[in-house]
């Protein structure tokens, strides 16, 4: 669904009181309440939720995700008890997750980062994300690393089939459920990439499914070091109801459409948003790297830094700013339900059986009357108090992350997922948007995303502790360094301290300053004309 609906249902919204009514043609099954009133989302939430499902419509457009992200009543509560299995915390599970976050960030991430820097060229920063993510969450899910994330910046048959399926889902989303069904019937247009992505997606996971469940048959149970979702899941015996669909290769298929769906897409748009609105806020950034500094050791030596959810609890800035980010750019901005049984929503709105509901998260972002007159802005102060405190939202204004019963099972690690890249890339590298670009947003099925990827044009900042990490070599290094550096550098400084102490330096407008190389040296082309006035020493200047 194009992003200009989400602002068209954010002007509705605002003209209606917060929820409103569209009446579709009878043919298209189009009618539905669109709502954005807080009261209204924690009745359907949390109050009244037992009375709001996905629905079986819901279930029909997005037949391939056929896990927990559309399941209803019992089979959601069994796919939930068994996917808390993995989540929940434990030394094992948390040592896997570390090890596997720190190899894709030191093994991936930054020698792509510095590679784009070295050249100087532009790099889609949404893209680079993505495969970040792509290669992080087959770790997680999988065991195994597609090393998509290099300096050739590969093509991926795997990610491309799924950006069909999540087209022709969107397309189903936006057109008569007739028009999609006969495409589907006569296997043409985005039905037929629809086909051939679902066989390809399918063909990955099976195989994957197989050569796991033939290791294990081979090493008789899990490797101390793996805890990998699809090796846990196949191994667990804490209930009848686990072990029996850790069994079932259909289960385990839809885990893998999870992972590689909603749990990359997600986190990718998060940290793509942030760092777009980070690096077009200056003080933010300033902010945020005076707490980066504060809060990591000062001797690392350049190396990636990583903490606990506790230490992460000191970066109130950093997540005042997350949170401000997911308020404006909810990676998930329209959240669809059916009702069972008639109800009278608390905004007074009356709702019969079968209706559809919209909850509009990128309209309640953009709400006056929730977040006030400036709620168009970035402000990430609006989180904290005055004495420095973060200060989190009600549930039925913010939530990012679903509520209640609904609420995403990896919202911890998904958090600590993005600070944890957000802290190391901000704290080694400067990211420069590409001026005059247009970022648009856009809807996938699941998550929302930009339309055309984030140009970027970094470079690192410098950090005198770790030189290793950020090359600067003027004068040479090792064996070949100049060997009148010091005198060099102690001339210079002399020469512009006493120039700059006596004389005031204008440089003559209209003239083109233009740089040329010696043989030897950078210099000049036409030398540099100024005007000098003599300083009174001791005036205030």
């Amino acid at each position: 669904m194009p992003i200009e609906c989400s602002i068209f249902f954010t002007d509705m919204l605002k003209s209606n009181g917060g929820t409103f009514k569209i009446i579709g043609p009878w043919f298209a099954s189009s009618d539905f309440v669109l709502t954005a009133h807080p009261m209204n989302i924690n009745n359907v939430f949390c109050k009244n939720h037992v009375n709001y499902v996905k629905g079986p419509e819901l279930r029909q457009i997005l037949e391939p995700y056929e896990g927990i992200i559309i399941s209803d009543s019992d089979v959601w509560k069994r796919q939930k008890k068994v996917l808390m299995s993995f989540f929940k915390y434990n030394k094992k599970s948390a040592a896997y997750m570390d090890r596997i976050l720190l190899q894709v960030l030191k093994g991936s991430l930054f020698p792509v980062l510095d590679h784009f820097q070295t050249l100087g060229t532009e790099v889609n920063l949404e893209d680079v994300l993505g495969r970040f993510n792509y290669d992080y969450m087959c770790l997680l899910g999988f065991g195994f690393n597609p090393k998509t994330l290099s300096a050739e910046l590969p093509v991926v048959e795997i990610t491309e089939a799924l950006g069909h399926i999540d087209e022709a889902l969107v397309h189903r989303r936006v057109v008569p459920q007739m028009i999609w069904k006969l495409q589907k019937w006569l296997q043409i247009g985005k039905e037929k990439k629809l086909n051939r992505g679902l066989k390809m997606v399918d063909d990955f996971s099976y195989k994957h499914i197989s050569s796991i469940r033939d290791e294990l048959r081979r090493s008789k149970a899990m490797a101390d070091d793996r805890f990998d979702a699809l090796t846990a899941f196949m191994v667990e015996e804490e209930a009848s109801y686990v072990s029996e669909m850790g069994k079932s290769d259909k289960f385990l298929r839809d885990v893998v459409y999870d992972f590689l769906t909603v749990g990359k897409d997600s986190t990718t748009a998060g940290l793509t948003c942030f760092l777009w609105l980070v690096s077009t806020h200056p003080w933010v950034e300033t902010q945020i790297l005076e707490e980066i500094k504060a809060n990591c050791p000062e001797s690392n030596d350049g190396k990636v830094v990583y903490f606990t959810p506790e230490e992460l609890n000191k970066f109130v800035y950093l997540r005042a700013a997350f949170c401000e980010t997911l308020r404006l750019y909810p990676s998930v901005p329209l959240d669809f339900r059916s009702s069972i049984a008639p109800d009278v929503l608390p905004s007074g709105d009356r709702i019969g059986p079968n209706t559809r509901i919209l909850i509009s998260l990128y309209s309640m972002g953009r709400s006056e009357e929730i977040w006030g007159e400036d709620c168009m802005e970035f402000r990430p102060e609006r989180w904290i108090s005055e004495v420095g405190d973060f200060v989190p939202k009600p549930a039925s204004m913010y939530l990012p992350f679903g509520v209640r019963q609904r609420a995403c099972l990896g919202k911890e690690l998904s958090l600590k997922m993005m600070n944890t890249v957000a802290i190391n890339v901000l704290r080694h590298y400067e990211v420069k948007v590409v001026e005059d670009q247009k970022v648009a947003m856009t809807n996938k099925v699941l998550a929302l995303t930009t339309q055309h990827g984030l140009k970027n044009g970094g470079s690192q900042r410098w950090e005198s502790s770790s030189p290793d990490r950020h090359p600067y070599l003027p004068f040479g290094v090792g064996q070949r360094a100049s060997l009148g550096k010091e005198l060099s550098l102690k001339m210079i400084n002399t020469v512009a301290i006493n120039v700059l102490r006596h004389y005031e330096v204008r440089v003559v407008e209209d003239q083109k300053v233009a740089m040329t190389n010696k043989v030897l040296a950078l210099t000049t082309q036409h030398g540099l004309k100024v005007r000098i006035n003599k300083r009174k020493i001791g005036s205030p200047q």
